[in-house]
Order: structure tokens, then sequence, then C-alpha cells
């Protein structure tokens, strides 16, 4: 065994102990459906309500449509910070780290970072791949979620897209992911992948399709009882997305 995986077993050893000592209890599954359900619903309603909305109100569509994201992940990120309290958590900067499990990177860490990134970018290609020629067989066109037009506001679109990772990995990875690896163990981490691609319900024609990347994040922090590689693998994918998209 390399010394890496020695230092992975310890860290494991210590997180066990974190959790008891924080008082945080095992997810049962109806549970995990509500957890990822509810905020898939608040996405839905974002996209369908909100979003046209804010332009009948007079927003342009670019303004309307990362609002409306705003509004999905401020939910996330009050969601976290309500979960963390009501756990009886302090509210210090030490209990924080440890109950969201942000630690920083080692050697095994950034090797294990490096290889999700890796991997969800081909992933991404082979699912992208197969999805064009799923929906020409269907002769299927997905509908266009984004605003007409290109999407200009830099500053705007980076604090969207810092509010994304940071709501969502502290929900995620953060409170859900450690109650789940304590109900279901080794394969809290497939269970995950596949609740958080039904959580893109607003784009229902792609679910399918993610499920090919939605195993990576939840794999890589698990693996390592630590969310930053998830913070960065994906800061990294969605900040690549963005510039393809935009």
């Amino acid at each position: 065994m390399e010394k890496g995986d020695d230092d992975i077993l310890v860290s494991r050893d210590s997180e066990e102990k974190i959790m008891q000592a924080v008082n945080i209890r095992p997810m049962p599954f109806w549970q995990s459906l509500v957890f990822f359900g509810v905020p898939a619903l608040v996405a839905v309603l974002g996209q369908y309500v909100l979003y046209p909305f804010f332009t009948r109100i007079g927003l342009s569509y670019e303004t309307a449509y990362h609002c409306q994201m705003l509004v999905v992940f401020t939910f996330l990120l009050m969601a976290a910070t309500v979960a963390y309290i009501s756990e009886g958590n302090h509210l210090e900067w030490v209990s924080f780290k440890h109950r969201f499990r942000l630690h920083g990177l080692d050697r095994v860490g950034l090797k294990w970072t490096f290889g999700g990134i890796v991997t969800q970018v081909v992933l991404s290609v082979v699912s992208t791949f197969l999805a064009i020629q799923v929906y020409d067989f269907l002769d299927f066109t997905p509908p266009n979620i984004f605003p007409p037009g290109s999407m200009v506001n830099m500053p705007l679109m980076v604090f969207v897209l810092f509010m994304n990772v940071v709501s969502e990995e502290l929900w995620w990875r953060g409170i859900v992911l450690p109650r789940q690896e304590l109900q279901h163990g080794r394969v809290a981490w497939a269970i995950h992948g596949v609740l958080w691609a039904f959580f893109h319900a607003f784009k229902w024609w792609a679910v399918p399709f993610m499920l090919f990347t939605t195993w990576i994040v939840p794999f890589v922090s698990q693996r390592n009882k630590n969310s930053m590689p998830g913070f960065i693998i994906h800061f990294v994918i969605n900040g690549l997305g963005l510039l393809v998209t935009g």
C-alpha cells in the first residue's frame, strides 16, 4: 500500500470521528429523494416561471436568465446553512471546515482532482456525441434554454458561476453526501450521482446523458473524504461550458 493510501485511510478514520462528534445522522433513501427533489422543483420553477417573469418586467434575456439561476443557487446556499445550524454545529471556521469537508489537497488529492477533470471532459464529449445521435434518430430538437444571442455580461456570468459551484458543492457534497455515506456506505457516490443528474430535470432531455458524468464528482469526493476536489472539478467543467455556450 502506498503512502498516499495510508493517508487517505487515516483521514477516513478521522472523518468518522468528526461525523460522530457533530452528530451527523444517516440519510435514508426517501430523505435523499426529498433533498434532491425539492431543489429540482425549485430549478424547474426558476427556468419556466421566474425566467419568463423577469423578462416580462423588463429585464434583458441574459439578465433574467442569470437572475433565475441566482434564485436557485441562493436557495441551495440557504438550505446548506440551515442544515448546518440545525445539526448543532458551531458558528466558527474550524467546525464549518470539518463539517463541509473543506480540506487541503495533497499530492494524492491533486491526482484525483486532475483525473476527475480529464474523465469528465472525455465522458462529456462521448455523452454529447451519443445525445446528438439519439436526438437525430428520434427527430427531436432539444429546446434552447439559454438566452437568445450571446451572453456578454462577463462579471455577472462569473458571479453566477461562483454561486453555482459554491452553493451546489456545499449542499450536495458538504451536507448530503456525508450523510448518504453513513446510510449507503461504498455505493453512496452512485446513488448520489444518479439523483444529482435528476436534479437537472429542468432540462429533462439531457438527464439520461448526464448520467455519464454526474457520478464523477461524488466518487472523487467520497474517495478522498474531501469536498475540495469537487469544487475544482465543478468550477473547471462549468467554466469551460460557459466558454462554449457563451
